[in-house]
C-alpha cells in the first residue's frame, strides 16, 4: 500500500497537479553521503524545517571518486540514504542534478536496480545549464570549452541554448516514458526560449535571488528581475506549465534576512500574496500555471543560519559532554552538579532542561542531532550530540 501511494504521488506530480513540495538544494553532498552523522544532520534539518524534496549535487563526482553509482553493490550507501529519507524523514521526491542528458545515464542504471522499490529511486532529473551566463558561454568560458566547442555549437547564448534544448528534449523523452520528472532551472529567458523550455519539461524552477522578500516600494519578490518581462507570463503564454520559485540563502542574497530572523516560508507567501505578487496577476496565461511549492538554495548556508539561530547566548563550542548509546545517557565533564542543562533541536526549540546532577537519560529521544547547552554563573557553552 505504501509503495502504491508513492507511485501515485509521482504520477500526479507528472501531470502538473500541485503538491506544494518544499525543495532543498543539497550542495557538497559528496561530503555527506556515507557519513552517518552528516546524513542524519541533513535529514534532521530537512524534516525539522518542512523540506519534502531534496535536489542532490555532486553525483558525478561521487560516481568517479567515491563509489560507482551504476553498480548495485557499491551504490548501497546512496540507496540506503534515499530510502531512509523517504521512509523516516518525510521526503517525497529526490532529484539528481546534471549539466547534460548524459549526466543521468548512471542514474538510469541505478534506478533499474529497484524497479519495485520507489523509496530507493530518484524521482526527478534536474538539468542545470545556465545558457544565459555570458561568462560561461563566451570563448574560453567553462560551457564553451566543455560542451559547446566539442559539439559544434557557437560560444554565445544562441549556441548555448541550442545545446541546452537538445539536452532537454532527450531528458524529457526519457522521463515521460519512465515516470521521471524532467525538471530544469532558469534565471533569464526570452519569449522564444520560454516556449521551447515549457514544451520540453515537466517542471520549471525559476530563481528569485534577492536580499529580501519585498522591494523598497513594497512590491513582492515576484517582480524580480525588473530588467525583463515577467518570466512566468512568458512560460505560460499558450502553454501549461508547473512552476517552483527558488529563493537563495547565499550571503549576497537572503542570508542576513533569514538571520533577522524571518521564516523560510515567508518569501513564498510574499511571492504569491504580496503587493503585485503572483496572485494579483491577470490574463489568460495565469490559468495555465500550476504551482508545485518552492525551493531553497542552498543547504550549507541554511544550516549555518540555523546553527546561529539555534541557541541563545552561544559561546565557542568545546568538548564537554559525551553520549553513551548503551545506557542512553549523557556524561558531563568539569561542571558542578548545580549547573543547568538545556537541550535544543536543530531549529532552536527547547526540548528539556535539568540539572547536571540528574544525569538525564535520553532513551525517549528520537534518533537525530541535538544541541546541549550548559549554563553556569559566568557563561554558557554548547555542543552537538548525536542520539542513535
Amino acid at each position: 500500500m505504501k509503495k502504491f501511494f508513492i507511485i501515485l504521488l509521482l504520477v500526479i506530480s507528472s501531470f502538473g497537479f500541485s503538491q506544494n513540495y518544499v525543495g532543498l538544494y543539497v550542495n557538497d553532498f559528496k561530503n555527506i553521503i556515507g557519513d552517518s552523522v552528516a546524513e542524519t544532520e541533513l535529514l534532521n534539518y530537512a524534516q525539522t524545517n518542512g523540506f519534502t524534496y531534496l535536489i542532490l549535487y555532486n553525483l558525478t563526482y561521487i560516481h568517479n571518486n567515491i563509489f560507482p553509482i551504476d553498480n548495485v553493490t557499491s551504490s548501497l550507501p546512496l540507496a540506503n540514504f534515499i530510502e531512509n529519507a523517504k521512509t523516516n524523514y518525510g521526503i517525497l521526491q529526490v532529484a539528481a542534478v546534471g549539466e547534460k542528458n548524459q549526466s543521468f545515464d548512471k542514474i538510469k542504471v541505478y534506478n533499474s536496480f529497484y524497479p519495485s522499490n520507489p523509496e530507493k529511486r530518484f524521482d526527478v532529473f534536474n538539468l542545470e545549464f545556465e545558457y544565459w551566463n555570458n561568462t560561461s558561454t563566451q570563448p574560453g568560458g567553462y560551457y564553451c570549452t566543455t560542451y559547446l566547442q566539442p559539439n559544434g555549437f557557437s560560444c554565445d547564448e544562441a549556441g548555448a541554448f541550442d545545446f541546452y534544448d537538445d539536452q532537454l528534449i532527450m531528458m524529457f523523452s526519457y522521463g515521460s516514458e519512465n515516470n521521471i520528472l524532467a525538471e530544469t532551472y532558469i534565471g533569464y529567458v526570452n519569449q522564444t526560449q520560454a516556449e521551447i523550455i515549457t514544451q520540453n519539461t515537466h517542471r520549471i524552477l525559476v530563481h528569485y535571488y534577492r536580499q529580501s522578500d519585498v522591494y523598497n516600494n513594497g512590491d513582492s519578490i515576484y517582480q524580480y528581475p525588473s530588467s525583463q518581462p515577467d518570466r512566468i507570463n512568458m512560460l505560460a503564454l499558450g502553454n501549461m506549465v508547473t512552476i517552483m520559485p527558488i529563493f537563495s540563502a547565499r550571503p549576497n542574497h537572503m542570508y542576513n534576512w533569514l538571520l533577522a530572523p524571518n521564516p523560510l516560508s515567508k518569501p513564498y507567501d510574499t511571492w504569491q500574496n504580496g503587493q503585485n505578487g503572483f496572485n494579483s496577476q491577470t490574463g489568460t496565461w495565469v490559468s495555465n500555471v500550476s504551482l508545485d511549492g518552492y525551493v531553497w538554495y542552498r543547504y550549507s548556508d541554511l544550516l549555518d543560519i540555523s546553527q546561529q539561530l539555534s541557541v541563545p547566548n552561544q559561546s565557542v563550542e568545546q568538548a564537554f559532554v559525551s553520549y553513551n548509546s548503551n545506557t542512553k545517557t549523557i556524561q558531563f565533564y568539569n561542571f558542578q552538579p548545580e549547573n543547568e542543562v538545556k537541550i535544543y533541536s536543530l531549529n532552536g526549540q527547547e526540548i528539556t532542561h535539568f540539572k547536571i546532577k540528574n544525569n538525564q537519560p535520553l532513551h525517549t529521544f528520537s534518533n537525530g542531532i541535538y544541541i546541549v547547552q550548559v549554563v553556569s554563573e559566568k557563561t554558557s557553552i554548547t555542543q552537538k550530540i548525536v542520539v542513535r
